[in-house]
């Protein structure tokens, strides 16, 4: 692998000009103008940063030594879509890290792409493929969740693991626990399920609103289905938490946003908290170039893209987003090495569905080893032996969390990530777009206000918003 770039602010990597992520239509995601250049194999790495110590070749006592186990990303898009070229591409940095240390009890890792389309019918097909075609042992990825739910079947009769890295619907894990023996395949590695997003907001507006200077919030959840059970949580607590003006779910297909940040203004509320994933650069537009006098975040997948300050043309400053970590923080002390090598070898850096991605490979390969360890064997493990190692799997080699486990069988939602809150995990961080002069004079950096653990930088406030004496933003 090339160099590590040299820092460049303190704290994070350099960022490259390299797509144009605008949003998309009611239709669904339109992906078109989101260009990134092809995804393409890592070159060697010479180790270290935390990765272990490599060991090259396997020794010739090594139980699988000679062997072959093909792994398969589901992805949207690889070529193109921000999440899913850092599923791929992550998939490949871990499949380089773990052959560069031995391999898989000494069998070679040979990663296989899948292209999602982000359509649950395509996604369905290309898991087949990659099984019943490329002979793939288990598979990761999958970005929305009506795309995992048509892997439910083919995943039960194949007898197949699936590790789920980009989707947040808690349904798939609520169905592991109702029918487990036909579907005990399925895991998540993250980002944690939609009814925890929601925990986590609300522990934040619990922790932070008040020390931000919020006392009141209007509410806009695009209207997905993702975004169903998040709403649902949030719809009947956060009026707990702090004063709710408007709670309302926003169409997909909204480009003019005037009448819904007239609503927002007229309320008086201090900050909008939206979810959105299929929209965003509209809204960050219109909202910035119409100076409202309202602070604007919450959930926004493509405000998590590095390139989004370009594509806006710096109108996101000042907007804030939940994030499994960002290209400035610290979550453990892996995740600094993981974002540069990424950078190094793919020219730019990975949103959300990388990190949880590369950590899924290689907490996969500790599971598979144990089997092979505790069981003797000779052979791959099955699908049914990973199973049981992945349920009893406990990895603190990650880059997005310190420790991480899967929840149990009995559990409420099966497989899922074991997931606390906020201040004991420091997950999700919250990130914000932020000027950065020391860089560039038009340079945005996304940095991490809260939680503590992973701050890089304070919060922030548009300078045209008059606010009065004592507030926050005037200290």
């Amino acid at each position: 692998m090339a160099d590590k770039p040299e820092r460049t602010d303190g704290g994070g990597v350099d960022r490259r000009r390299l797509l144009k992520y605008a949003g998309a239509g009611a239709s669904g995601v339109s992906l078109a103008g989101c260009k990134v250049r092809q995804p393409t194999t890592p070159t060697p790495s010479s180790g270290g940063g935390g990765r272990g110590t490599v060991t090259g070749t396997p020794s010739n006592d090594a139980p699988l030594r000679g062997k072959t186990i093909r792994i398969g990303s589901l992805a949207p898009q690889p070529e193109s879509f921000p999440i899913g070229s850092s599923i791929w591409n992550s998939m490949q940095l871990a499949a380089q890290d773990i052959d560069e240390d031995g391999g898989v009890a000494g069998a070679e890792v040979v990663p296989k792409s899948g292209n999602t389309e982000t359509s649950p019918a395509t996604g369905r097909s290309e898991f087949l493929r990659l099984v019943q075609e490329e002979g793939v042992h288990t598979t990761f990825g999958t970005f929305l969740t009506q795309v995992t739910l048509q892997c439910f079947i083919p995943m039960r009769d194949t007898k197949t693991v699936h590790v789920t890295t980009a989707a947040a619907g808690p349904k798939p894990a609520r169905i592991v626990s109702q029918r487990y023996d036909e579907f005990k395949y399925h895991f998540r590695a993250g980002p944690i399920n939609s009814f925890d997003l929601a925990k986590a907001e609300l522990e934040f507006l619990e922790l932070y609103a008040e020390q931000l200077g919020w006392d009141s919030v209007a509410v806009l959840i695009e209207d997905i289905g993702p975004f169903d059970p998040f709403a649902e949580l949030l719809d009947g607590n956060i009026q707990d938490v702090v004063q709710t003006d408007i709670f309302k779910r926003s169409s997909s297909g909204t480009t003019n946003w005037t009448p819904l940040w007239d609503e927002v203004e007229n309320s008086g509320a201090d900050v909008c908290l939206i979810a959105q994933a299929l929209t965003g650069a509209s809204a960050v537009k219109q909202w910035a170039q119409q100076e409202r006098p309202f602070e604007f975040g919450g959930i926004s997948v493509p405000a998590q893209v590095s390139e989004f300050w370009e594509s806006v043309d710096g109108a996101c400053e000042h907007v804030f987003t939940m994030n499994a970590m960002t290209p400035q923080t610290t979550n453990t002390p892996r995740t600094q090495d993981f974002v540069q090598r990424y950078q190094a070898a793919f020219d730019t850096v990975p949103v959300y569905s990388g990190p949880i991605t590369y950590d899924a490979v290689k907490g996969w390969r500790k599971a598979m080893e144990a089997v092979v360890e505790e069981q003797g064997l000779r052979r791959v493990p099955t699908s049914d032996e990973l199973v049981t190692a992945m349920e009893n799997l406990s990895y603190n080699e990650g880059t997005v969390l310190p420790e991480f486990s899967f929840t149990p069988r009995d559990a409420k939602y099966a497989h899922d990530p074991q997931w606390s809150s906020m201040q004991e995990t420091g997950v999700p961080v919250w990130q914000q777009w932020q000027l950065d002069e020391d860089v560039r004079d038009d340079y945005g950096t996304m940095h991490s206000f809260a939680p503590e653990q992973n701050k890089s930088s304070d919060y922030t406030y548009p300078d045209w918003i008059d606010y009065p004496s004592g507030h926050p933003a005037t200290q």
